[in-house]
């Protein structure tokens, strides 16, 4: 078993999130990539991983409120 590489911070970090689906549970794999490391791999509902997503989204309107949040569009 691998050791675990947890950063003790993200700031200045390059983080990815990849998802992949899980058909038959009705669930969806998250896995977070920091400086091309995985350092979390979770299993989510459908429903949970939309709104970590739009947490994510909501977060980065909060960062910058001037950029990257106007392009957007909520539903």
């Amino acid at each position: 078993m691998a050791e675990p590489h947890i950063p003790t911070s993200l700031t200045g970090a390059d983080v990815t999130v990849h998802t992949a689906p899980l058909p038959e549970d009705g669930k969806v794999l998250v896995f977070v990539e920091a400086n091309a490391q995985v350092t979390h791999v979770i299993s989510l509902t459908a429903q949970a991983t939309r709104q970590m997503v739009v947490g994510l989204l909501d977060a980065l309107d909060i960062a910058d409120p001037q950029g990257a949040g106007d392009s957007w569009e909520r539903g």
